[in-house]
């Protein structure tokens, strides 16, 4: 399966400390990531996957969510790096962000980050522009 780089750490990151996140099945002895968007996230799902395709056994599908919500997903393999980064990101199956975050790649991870909760952050941008056209 091999290593993975820095480059898709730094992405795998990004993406747990947004909506994705990994997980251990009991008995398992490995991580996996899952990756699951709204479809209209597609091509950034789609994206995600070229990116990660290597530890994948198969690519991002379709799947009906809560409601009228239509997802897009994928898996990857378990996989003993993703088991190192679930050590460091979770305490007790529940997310965290470590004390000893040391990214190779910041500019990546905080661009995935923004793009993970970027709708808040459209907002909160629009909002103050609305309220800064008040103010002149």
């Amino acid at each position: 399966m091999g290593s993975l780089t820095n480059y898709q750490k730094s992405l795998i990151i990004g993406t747990i400390l947004g909506d994705g996140y990994l997980r251990i099945i009991p008995g398992r002895k490995n991580a996996f990531l899952e990756v699951n968007h709204s479809i209209s996230q597609k091509e950034y799902v789609d994206w995600k996957f070229e990116k990660l395709k290597h530890i994948c056994n198969s690519g991002p599908k379709q799947r009906k969510g809560n409601g009228n919500r239509v997802a897009y997903r994928f898996y990857t393999k378990q996989h003993p790096e993703l088991t190192e980064i679930y050590n460091t990101f979770y305490l007790n199956g529940k997310k965290i962000i470590p004390d000893s975050l040391k990214l190779d790649a910041i500019a990546l991870v905080c661009g995935l980050w923004m793009m993970e909760v970027g709708v808040v952050i459209r907002i909160f941008i629009l909002t103050l522009n609305n309220l800064a056209r008040k103010i002149r």
